[in-house]
């Protein structure tokens, strides 16, 4: 079943479909807010409020956006929330980030993802945010720009930005590239 149609259902009066939606995309957004937070408990408190606030908001969703891509909206909100009401000190880098990966990255890569996640840490963060919706979330250039506010142009720029700076940080620690 699509996301458009479990909404419908949603407003048809079947709340369980709600319950099918968290399911299927919380352990995409609590590795977004983590990416984000990189703090564990800050990253269920972010996640919990994105579905608290999808639920209340439910009737503003449009449905010419992907749901992803204005779940993922929310979830950014949520942690610039989060950013707003804690200090610097109270906001940190929490060790196991790694352990975030998902599981099938733990094959022959895993790591390569640990590095790469470690050099991902020295971007800025709007670069860091970018590659972490395109290539740990699939979020297309269009859905980031619609998450982040950007401009489509703005977003592939920074896409390919982030990548040349990425792969220069990979380079000064030594990182071999395969093929």
């Amino acid at each position: 079943m699509t996301d458009r149609e479990r909404i419908q259902r949603i407003f048809s009066g079947e709340p369980e479909q709600m319950n099918e939606l968290i399911e299927e995309y919380y352990q995409d957004i609590f590795q977004y807010c983590y990416s984000q937070t990189r703090r564990e408990s800050a990253a269920y408190d972010c996640t919990q409020e994105t579905f608290l606030r999808v639920i209340r908001y439910l009737n503003r969703y449009v449905e010419q956006k992907k749901f992803r891509a204005y779940l993922f909206g929310i979830a950014r909100s949520v942690c610039i929330d989060f950013f707003r009401k804690k200090s610097e000190s109270e906001v940190g880098y929490e060790e196991g980030y790694e352990e975030t990966l998902r599981e099938e990255d733990f094959a022959d890569r895993v790591s390569e993802q640990v590095t790469i996640k470690k050099a991902m840490e020295k971007l800025k963060e709007e670069q860091r945010e970018v590659l972490d919706l395109s290539y740990y979330h699939g979020l297309t250039a269009k859905e980031i720009a619609y998450v982040t506010g950007e401009r489509v142009t703005t977003v592939k720029s920074r896409i390919r930005q982030s990548l040349k700076k990425l792969r220069q940080i990979l380079e000064e620690e030594g990182f071999r590239w395969n093929g």
